[in-house]
This record gives C-alpha cells, sequence and structure tokens, in this order.
C-alpha cells in the first residue's frame, strides 16, 4: 500500500528529563528537572497540563492527546488511549527483547538516547505542533517523533506479519492493512540511534545512506514519486529512515527474499550495530511509569 499521507513528521523540539522507573540503575541526563528552585520538574509539569496522557521510560517521554482519531483508514472505534497505550506497550517491547519486563541491558544505551533526543506525540497535527513548537521545548534540542491520527492509519490486530512482498522498490511502499503507529515507533528508535550515533547516521557518507544512495543509482529502489509528491521537499535524510523501516518490515514478515543486495546489506548492518529486529505484537507489560 502507497502512503495515502507522506510522513512530514520530523519536527524539531527539545527536552530532556530525568525521573526514575523500573530500571532505576539506567543512567539518564540532568537536563534541569532534578535539584531544588524553581525548573524543578518543569518539563514534566508542562507535559501534564498540556497533554492528556503522559509517559516516561527512563527519562523519554511518550505522549498523548484524548482527541478521537480522524483518519479514515483507522478501524472504526479505535480511541485515542488506544494508540497512546499501544504505543508505550511498542517501545517497551523493543527496549525488552527478551520480554522479562525489564529494560534489555544491551537496550539501556538505546534508551539513554531516546531519554537524550526524542519524545514521541500521539494526536492531531494541531496537537503535535503545539507541544513541540512550545517554548518549554524548542530551546532543548530534541526532535518530536509523530503519530498523527488525523491523517494516518492506526488499524487493529496489525501484527507486522502475514503479507507478501516480491521487491522493495519505491519509498512509498507500505503492506497492506498497514499500522502506521509501528512505523512512527521504529523510525523514533532509529532516528535516536541516527542521532546519538555517528556510525548509525543518515547524512552523506554514513552506511545506511551510501547503501540507499547506491540502490538509487542503480536504478532500482525510488524516492522520486514521493519527492513529488511532497513538492520536492522529500529530503534524502527523512528517505534512509523510511528505507531502513521497510527493510526492517520485509525482514520482520519473513519475507527478507525480496531484498536486493543493497538492502540485505542495510539489513545485516542494523543486526550488526544491535538495532532491536523484533518486536512482540501480543506484548502486554509496560515499562516505565504512567505519569498521567
Amino acid at each position: 500500500m502507497a502512503k495515502k499521507t507522506l510522513y512530514s513528521f520530523l519536527i524539531l523540539i527539545g527536552i530532556f528529563y530525568t525521573s526514575c522507573s523500573k530500571n532505576e540503575e539506567l543512567v539518564v541526563p540532568d537536563n534541569g528537572t532534578s535539584g531544588t528552585g524553581s525548573s524543578n520538574n518543569t518539563l514534566e509539569e508542562y507535559l501534564k497540563a498540556n497533554a492528556d496522557y503522559v509517559h516516561n521510560i527512563n527519562g523519554f517521554y511518550i505522549v498523548g492527546s484524548a482527541a478521537a482519531p480522524g483518519s479514515p483508514e483507522t478501524t472504526p472505534g479505535t480511541t485515542a488511549k488506544e494508540i497512546f497505550d499501544h504505543s508505550v506497550r511498542l517501545f517497551s517491547s523493543f527496549l525488552d527483547q527478551d520480554n522479562d519486563g525489564v529494560v534489555d541491558e544491551d537496550r539501556k544505551q538505546l534508551n539513554t538516547y531516546l531519554a537524550n533526543t526524542v519524545l514521541f506525540i500521539s494526536g492531531p497535527l494541531s496537537f503535535v505542533d503545539k507541544i513541540s513548537m512550545s517554548s518549554q521545548l524548542t530551546s532543548k534540542n530534541l526532535y518530536g517523533m509523530s503519530m498523527q491520527t488525523d491523517n494516518w492509519p492506526y488499524v487493529k490486530n496489525y501484527d507486522g506479519k502475514g503479507w507478501t512482498v516480491s521487491t522493495l522498490n519505491s519509498s512509498t511502499w507500505r503492506p497492506n492493512n498497514f499500522n502506521a503507529l509501528w512505523e512512527e515507533v521504529f523510525h523514533t528508535i532509529t532516528e535516536a540511534y541516527s542521532r546519538s550515533d555517528n556510525t548509525l547516521a543518515f547524512t552523506p557518507g554514513a552506511k545506511f545512506r551510501q547503501l540507499m544512495d547506491a540502490d538509487i543509482a542503480a536504478g532500482t529502489y525510488d524516492i522520486s514519486e514521493q519527492n513529488a509528491a511532497e513538492n520536492g521537499n522529500y529530503d534524502r535524510v527523512t528517505a534512509v529512515n523510511e528505507y531502513i523501516h521497510q527493510i526492517w518490515a520485509i525482514n520482520f514478515a519473513g519475507q527478507d527474499a525480496a531484498l536486493n543486495s543493497y538492502q540485505k546489506e542495510a539489513l545485516q548492518f542494523m543486526k550488526d550495530n544491535k538495532i532491536p529486529m523484533t518486536v512482540n505484537a501480543t506484548y502486554n507489560q509496560t515499562i516505565g511509569t504512567q505519569i498521567k
């Protein structure tokens, strides 16, 4: 399925915070919210006052709006709280690959990267903009990653499998009956890696970028259709994040035979660098602390 609404979701914002949760031994940044004085809990207080739902996983914040989802492709009857809760479970599962209810030892660095670089927002675009453009946030150099519930489909019971693909040749490709929340959560994780580890960057000269550029140059992968749909504003940094998500999704579905040599090399590079390769579609635990 090609994207009906193209994802222009990377919004520069700033947030750092320290908080306790189930994994108290994890080192998270001190972003002016610890200690004494008027700056105490400034970020969390702002989020509590302006978001309907707030969750904290060792300094990484997930927030949501209670506004009813508006995408016509979303499963009828889906509530905003369902989408928010599902986002928390997906992040929890990516951080807890062995399903024991705590952040895996080898995922603590990822948790810190998330806390240092991104905030995840679910809700209509107006809510996403309100949170990410607030003066409370813009001064602190983080990206707001979002699930825009008025634009992108949330399909219940999507489990990442049960579909086939013969080739990956376009940035517009998506599986049938696709749940965009899975993609946006994965994008958030890889964005955090790219901003924290130069090895995993999306910029010119970095491995993922080299492979995508080579795929395009070979005529076996295309971003021009999406770039035209976005009036020339679909940059290659965003395209790399799209590219590696597609490869991840195809591999997760057991369809990796459809990948070409560039894509298989990108897949192996993800594995070699410990990017989480699985997620538990029925994960029923919650890591961290629900604040609101």
